[in-house]
């Protein structure tokens, strides 16, 4: 079985493959674990032109033109010389794409999609949705409320090709000299993302504060990027009391993160939308016990919230409810069910095994 991931967006400010490489290392371990049962291929379009063997993996890269982007009959072809057997694209946001890749090979390759976020097309792309999925055999969602509105607008017509496989994993995991070595480790609570709406820090902040004048031993850990609600977190970090029980710390390296992680006995996430959840995946990989905004991806995440807790989102009443439930339980069994869950759903073997489960079914 011969097996290429591609992606049809172009990377241009990528020179360097290893690099590249290294910072997709998400996504590389699902390939890691992938060639074990498969031939495994990715193309990438970068500002470089090459193979790079890597851990059994071939790694091809394309420096194209921007037109050969949006006529992309050089990629096409040199995924046809490849011979593949089958071809996962990732994201849904090429149907044009697509479709001349379709149209150039023979009907026994398969082709699957894998979501990344993305919500349903507008314009000429919806239409053109609409014709290539007569050609795509499967999808790879990370629930299948996700497809939801695929379905609903009929980009996608049949429910039963969409399957759920989680986007992305982690390298990390506990370390326990850590955990033991941080005398407030479980009552610290991390919260890692962008300071935009959608991920909402307001809420959090609210609750948490609200939170802390009742456990006032608690501590939060705001790990952020991005600034574009940076002056009014701060004006409401400031209002009333519990500023000393939330700590602001900004462009941590992902690195770091592993170390901040460990620290932290819970993470939370205020999201409104997510393809999955890579700070939470991340978080739980190192026994991190979720807190988390009741949307398709984490309830898949947190298999119904049968770990962990869920609450509604934009709701901070409901978020500090969560929070007083956190401090109920019993810390070391929970970690226990967080890390089966995140072995059997969310590592890179459980995304692998789950990928060629349905190809190996495509007829």
């Amino acid at each position: 079985m011969n097996i290429i991931h591609l992606s049809y967006a172009r990377c241009q400010e990528q020179y360097d493959p290893v690099a590249w490489l290294n910072h997709l290392s998400f996504f590389t371990g699902i390939l890691d674990s992938m060639k074990e049962c498969a031939t495994v291929k990715s193309i990438h379009c970068i500002s470089y032109e090459g193979v790079l063997q890597r851990q059994g993996v071939e790694y091809h890269f394309l420096n194209l033109k921007k037109w050969q982007g949006i006529f992309p009959l050089r990629v096409n072809r040199y995924i046809k010389r490849l011979h593949p057997d089958v071809i996962i694209v990732h994201g849904l946001v090429f149907p044009w794409q697509l479709l001349l890749l379709r149209f150039m090979l023979s009907k026994q390759v398969k082709i699957v999609v894998q979501h990344h976020a993305e919500k349903p097309l507008r314009l000429h792309k919806k239409f053109l949705q609409k014709i290539a999925d007569r050609y795509i055999a499967a999808y790879f969602f990370a629930s299948n409320d996700l497809a939801a509105p695929w379905i609903k607008v009929r980009q996608l017509k049949d429910i039963s090709k969409v399957h759920e496989v989680m986007e992305v994993s982690s390298t990390f995991y506990p370390i326990e000299e850590i955990q033991k070595a941080t005398p407030e480790y479980t009552t610290t609570y991390i919260w890692v993302g962008r300071l935009d709406t959608n991920k909402d820090p307001f809420t959090l902040i609210k609750a948490f504060k609200q939170f802390a004048a009742i456990k006032p031993e608690v501590k939060l850990i705001l790990i952020f990027r991005g600034d574009m609600l940076l002056r009014e977190t701060k004006l409401l970090l400031d209002e009333g009391g519990a500023a000393k029980q939330i700590a602001l710390i900004e462009d941590v390296n992902h690195s770091e993160l592993l170390s901040w992680y460990n620290r932290a006995a819970f993470v939370i996430s205020t999201s409104h939308y997510e393809g999955s959840g890579t700070a939470v995946c991340e978080a739980m990989s190192c026994g991190c016990i979720p807190i988390l905004s009741n949307i398709p991806s984490f309830r898949m995440m947190t298999n119904h919230a049968k770990v962990g807790f869920i609450f509604e989102a934009n709701n901070a009443e409901a978020l500090k409810n969560a929070l007083l439930k956190s401090t109920k339980i019993k810390i070391n069994e929970e970690q226990k069910k967080v890390l089966a869950q995140y072995e059997q759903e969310l590592s890179f073997n459980a995304i692998s095994r789950k990928m060629l489960s349905v190809i190996y079914q495509l007829k």
